[in-house]
Parts: C-alpha cells; sequence; structure tokens
C-alpha cells in the first residue's frame, strides 16, 4: 500500500501514542470506506471494553498512520465517526481524548427472566423503515414457523439506545396482522412493541423462545449498521407465545458486537445445582 506524503514514516512519533496502542501492522482491508470504518470499529472497541479508560489519549492521526500504514484521510475519517458517536472529546492542551460517558454507548443487558428480556425494547427506541405482508410459503415463514393459517406482516426498523444516534441493532418484526398497529402508532410509541399490542388487543407474552447466533454482517447490514463489512455481529431470533400458547410475533435482530453485551443470570431451582 502507497503511504499519504503527509503521514510520518514508521518508527517516527511513537511518543504520540497512548498506553494502550492500536496493533501494529493488523490488516484493515482493501478500500478507503472499508479502511476508515474497519479503524474506527476497532478504535470504538478499545474504548468500549475499557482498554482505553475515560480521559485516556487517544492516538493522533499521525501516529495512526505511522503504526496501521493508512493514509491521513483515513485515520481523520475514523476519528470523525468516533467523535459524531460522542466516544471522544477535543481538549486543549490535551488533543483528542475518551469522553467520560464513552463506555455507556454500548448497551448491556442483564437477563433473569421473561420480564428483563422485555425490558430491552422498553429501554431502546424504535425507527419504523418498512412494513410488508409475509408471503406464507417463502424462507422467512418456514425459518421462524409462522402458521400459515394466520396472515403475517413484517417490520424493518433500526433500534437505537436513548440519546443515541448510532444504530444497536437492525431488527425485523413479524406480527399476526390483526394486532398489527398502524405505521405512525409504532413511530410515536416510546415504550416496548410488545406493551402497544398489549394495549390494544390484552395479548400478553408468557413464554419467549430465544436464540443466539454468532454471524458476519453482510455489506448492506454493516452499511446500515455504519460498521465495517463482515464485522462480527450477533443475531438474535425470538418467538413469542400467548396464554394459550399460540405463536403471536417474532424478531429477528442483527447487533454488531462491539456495541451489544449481554449477561444471563442463572439460578438453579432448588438447593443443589446440577450439570450434565
Amino acid at each position: 500500500m502507497s503511504r499519504s506524503r503527509d503521514c510520518p514514516a514508521p518508527g517516527s512519533m511513537m511518543t504520540d501514542l497512548p498506553v494502550v496502542a492500536v496493533a501494529k501492522g493488523h490488516p484493515l482491508g482493501t478500500g478507503k470506506t472499508v479502511l476508515y470504518r474497519a479503524l474506527a470499529d476497532e478504535l470504538r472497541e478499545a474504548i468500549t471494553s475499557g482498554a482505553i479508560a475515560p480521559g485516556g489519549r487517544l492516538p493522533t492521526e499521525y501516529a495512526l498512520c505511522a503504526r496501521r500504514g493508512v493514509s491521513r484521510h483515513t485515520a481523520r475519517e475514523a476519528i470523525r465517526i468516533l467523535r459524531q458517536e460522542g466516544l471522544i472529546v477535543s481538549r486543549r492542551g490535551a488533543g483528542t481524548v475518551v469522553a467520560a460517558q464513552a463506555q455507556n454507548q454500548r448497551l448491556s443487558q442483564t437477563i433473569s427472566g421473561v420480564g428483563d428480556l422485555l425490558q430491552y425494547e422498553t429501554n431502546t427506541i424504535l425507527d419504523v423503515n418498512l412494513r410488508v405482508l409475509v408471503d406464507p410459503d417463502g424462507h422467512e415463514a418456514q425459518v421462524l414457523g409462522l402458521p400459515a393459517t394466520r396472515k403475517w406482516v413484517r417490520i424493518d426498523a433500526v433500534r437505537r439506545g436513548p440519546n443515541q444516534a448510532i444504530p444497536i441493532a437492525l431488527t425485523q418484526i413479524f406480527l399476526r396482522v390483526e394486532l398489527c398497529p398502524p405505521t405512525p402508532e409504532i413511530d410515536s410509541w416510546r415504550g416496548a412493541l410488545h406493551d402497544l399490542i398489549a394495549s390494544r388487543s390484552g395479548i400478553r407474552a408468557v413464554r419467549i423462545d430465544q436464540q443466539i447466533t454468532a454471524v458476519c454482517l453482510a455489506r448492506m447490514e454493516a452499511r446500515r449498521l455504519d460498521v465495517a463489512p463482515a464485522s462480527a455481529a450477533l443475531k438474535t431470533t425470538r418467538r413469542f407465545y400467548d396464554h394459550g400458547g399460540e405463536l403471536y410475533q417474532a424478531s429477528i435482530s442483527l447487533h454488531p458486537g462491539s456495541r451489544f453485551v449481554y449477561d444471563m443470570v442463572l439460578a438453579a431451582d432448588g438447593q443443589t445445582i446440577r450439570g450434565d
């Protein structure tokens, strides 16, 4: 890769690196768009994981150029993304440092029961992009096990944290047509979608089946989530059942690995914990 003329040669400017530096020579991919997003993802991970603590200095543009062999444009764009996300701030005399609340940008969910699982929706905002009828014989219906005796609608949306511009997840929600609220009502609702459905129909979830899978994001998914293509992500699939044991809602969500954490608390039913 050719080096930009405004970048220092490898080995220079090492005093500009913070205590936790970006690893030298780690491949970032090809193409400027992929490069700066991949670099931003790596720096974001270091920030949200606490590897670079609040108040800690971020590597300068020159230092990133020297350590990573990227152009100054790539380094500048990566830093711009982090600044827009509120992860870093500029301080006179200190340079660019990690913001005090930066580690809170990663959503962490502790789950010990159905109530905790549903609380996730209450603490986030759903922005609806599209709603379409589901083909009862299509791939989605088959994978989710949507009963063909019912008509279903799919809602495509982006989920965000409170007061955050960056998306936490891409979500597809599948609802029985007769239970689906109008789009304007969903857009204006500031709470969990299941609460809106319950308030309109009286139906509540008494059982939720959840499956979590590790995946790599496709190019279009990565673009909508503002991360590099093929980034690691968690795919969560949920199926909601009512008192009669009937499936009435399902969802598929994609969470970038750097923006979501699952904390699970499991308690034994009795005094003895058994493991197979």
